[in-house]
């Protein structure tokens, strides 16, 4: 039966340390330092595990990793910036409704079609290796290539299952997942974990079905404030924030304290003026064309 089978569904919140060791144990590099969890983002350089919620300075430590690179953060006091950063966020959860002829028109196609449910268990996600694959080669994405492996891609599999409070939805067409969407509730903000689909099924319209069924389950639970997909991004993972500004995703940009080694901010503005200009958040724009990719991990490719 298609349509959505999300009635049983209920989202749990994770903690800070929940949380943490579920980045850890996907692959991230996820260090504590002074009372907060930080994600290496890049090599040596570090953004706070939750990365929009704001700091106060005063006594802040980065981490340890970031001495030779930098670390970047948001503050509570607009005066203490020197950056900013900027977020994709889904805001006024509980308003959701499909007001849009076009959107609408889309997911009641797509209803049609497939049929959206939770993915109960370690082997029914397994099942969805080739939809990974077909992404991975639509898109040309490097986050994570090495799960193309079908052995790899089922440790991973059962990994993120030895996270009960995790939730995977699919999608269904034919007895086969067609997609498969991760996400998780830290406090009052529910993460959209990545999302991958094969590309027949895009065509029939099932990010717009899943993402869909994601607002629907924000929306009937008082509980969360936000839905929170990712840093916004420049270069060439830019036109996938399209794809959520589209359907009513906000960019929430806030002031942020960037901290530099000195010599490695010399080489950037010296050398990488653009990556420096990003740090900063200002627009870069990129002047190749890119081909759309919707599925992404949101914390992956935000920083230059």
């Amino acid at each position: 039966m298609s349509g959505l089978h999300i009635d049983s569904v209920q989202l749990v919140p994770m903690t800070q340390e929940e949380y943490a060791a579920y980045e850890r144990a996907m692959g991230e590099v996820i260090v504590e330092a002074g009372g907060i969890y930080w994600r290496r983002v890049r090599r040596f350089f570090y953004r706070p595990l939750v990365a929009f919620e704001p700091m106060d300075k005063v006594g802040l430590r980065g981490p340890r990793g970031a001495r030779l690179g930098g670390w970047q953060y948001v503050v509570q006091d607009p005066g203490e910036a020197n950056s900013s950063m900027s977020f994709l966020m889904f805001r006024n959860i509980h308003e959701y409704t499909l007001q849009s002829r076009r959107r609408r028109r889309q997911v009641r196609s797509a209803e049609q079609i497939f049929a959206v449910r939770r993915i109960e268990e370690p082997e029914e996600l397994i099942s969805a290796h080739p939809v990974y694959v077909d992404f991975q080669r639509r898109t040309g994405y490097k986050y994570r290539v090495d799960r193309l492996d079908p052995y790899r891609f089922s440790e991973w599999a059962r990994e993120v299952f030895r996270h009960p409070k995790v939730i995977v939805l699919g999608a269904w067409k034919d007895e086969r997942i067609h997609a498969v969407e991760i996400i998780h509730l830290v406090g009052d903000t529910l993460n959209l974990g990545g999302f991958f689909a094969t590309t027949e099924a895009l065509r029939e319209n099932v990010g717009s079905l899943v993402l869909h069924a994601v607002r629907t389950l924000a929306a009937r639970s008082p509980n969360i404030k936000q839905i929170f997909a990712g840093l916004r991004k420049q270069g060439p993972q830019a036109s996938v924030d399209n794809f959520y500004l589209e359907r009513g995703c906000e960019v929430v940009t806030l002031p942020a304290r960037l901290h530099v080694h000195p010599v490695t901010g010399w080489l950037l503005r010296t050398f990488r003026p653009d990556l420096w200009r990003r740090l900063l958040g200002q627009l870069v724009e990129d002047p190749k064309p890119v081909a759309p990719a919707v599925a992404v991990k949101p914390d992956a490719e935000e920083v230059p």
